[in-house]
């Protein structure tokens, strides 16, 4: 048997890449519309670069950062709470007559004894040009006005309550703030949650989208393992692979268009694919005595 398998790049519009919505003058129905538009293209379009690969609570624990994960479930755990507080108090909508998004912050700092301690912040849009205040730097002003020093910021996590557009990522102001922060604090944790449920997210830290963690997988015995011959510059056996996708078959090797055809369609269905190659016998008795024995 032998594995190949390559890297997988994802295409999206990155946030440095959006135009910036110009500001004319309009009447304030349509200066409202323009302000939800310019909100909207600042902030990541749901799915386009996370897919499906939410992380979730039970991912923390294999984590290479103990540390940083349990600032993450203190953020994603605060959170809820505070989605729960804003869906039961009947919130003010003069704050948000703008663009009539409402975002929910947490930002959890831990403190020289270790503790963490979880700041909220909520969006408001008072004056548009004096321009809006994002829930994410709320929260990091509602920290420091409590004295909380740059350095202790481990975790930020956001949602937007109505379910609209989450996964949510930072605006360019608030990453801007956050590139700032992290000659602070070296390694900040952005969570973005699927739905008011925070039970489900993704991970940047430091914009960088942080993979899923896997579960370690118990590799096969020695009788199965010692078969497994990888593709050149393949160091990952096929039971770490994120995905593995298996196929069988009596190769004959290069040249025929029909097995590389069915191999290329194997391997994009995964990242990684397992071949596996019947023997002499094996392909003698599914395909008769006319085939021809299988290419070393």
């Amino acid at each position: 048997m032998g594995a190949a398998g390559s890297a997988i790049s994802i295409c999206a519009k990155r946030e440095d890449e959006v135009e910036p919505v110009t500001r004319h003058s309009h009447s304030p129905h349509e200066h409202e519309a323009e302000h939800h538009e310019f909100i909207k293209a600042l902030r990541i379009e749901r799915e386009k670069e996370e897919g499906d690969d939410f992380w979730t609570f039970g991912d923390l624990g294999s984590y290479d950062s103990e540390v940083k994960s349990v600032a993450m479930r203190k953020a994603l755990e605060d959170l809820k709470a505070y989605y729960d507080h804003w869906s039961h108090s009947g919130h003010d909508v003069f704050w948000h007559r703008k663009s009539h998004q409402v975002v929910l912050a947490v930002v959890v700092c831990r403190s020289e004894d270790g503790a963490l301690t979880a700041f909220r912040g909520m969006n408001t849009e008072v004056s548009l040009p004096a321009g809006s205040l994002c829930a994410e730097r709320a929260a990091i002003a509602r920290a420091a006005s409590e004295m909380r020093r740059a350095a202790e910021i481990e975790a930020v996590a956001v949602l937007d309550p109505q379910n609209r557009i989450n996964p949510l990522w930072p605006c360019e102001v608030c990453q801007s703030w956050l590139a700032k922060l992290k000659d602070q604090s070296a390694a900040i944790c952005v969570l973005a949650v699927k739905e008011a449920a925070c039970d489900a997210f993704v991970v940047r830290v430091n914009g960088v989208l942080q993979p899923r963690p896997r579960q370690p997988v118990q590799a096969p015995p020695p009788a199965i393992a010692d078969r497994v011959q990888l593709a050149e510059d393949m160091e990952e056996q096929p039971w770490e692979a994120k995905t593995l996708v298996y196929v069988d078959g009596a190769w004959d090797g290069v040249g025929n268009e029909e097995q590389f055809a069915l191999l290329k369609a194997a391997r994009a269905k995964g990242t990684h694919l397992l071949a596996g190659i019947y023997s002499d016998e094996t392909a003698k008795a599914q395909l008769g005595s006319g085939a021809a024995p299988v290419k070393k």
